[in-house]
């Protein structure tokens, strides 16, 4: 009983969470969790609300970053 409250108290905190942010930019949330389980839930949650957005997902140019050994460019940090 205890487990089935703290899921449906993280999920109506999520659910305000979303719907209180700002819809023209992204936010940050922390979500905390107390076990797997309740970690697997709020994934699933996560990931129900991301397919529900619909949509595509586009790359426009692919990009790579370069390693670079600071010791090699012989600047005192």
């Amino acid at each position: 009983m205890k487990t089935i409250l703290v899921i449906f108290v993280a999920f109506a905190s999520l659910l305000l969470l979303v719907t209180a942010a700002p819809a023209e930019g992204p936010g940050v949330q922390f979500l905390k969790y107390s076990n797997d389980q309740e970690l697997e839930e709020l994934q699933k949650q996560i990931i129900a609300q991301y397919e529900s957005l619909g949509g595509t997902s586009q790359f426009h140019q692919i990009q790579s970053a370069s390693v670079v050994d600071p010791a090699t460019l012989k600047i005192n940090i």
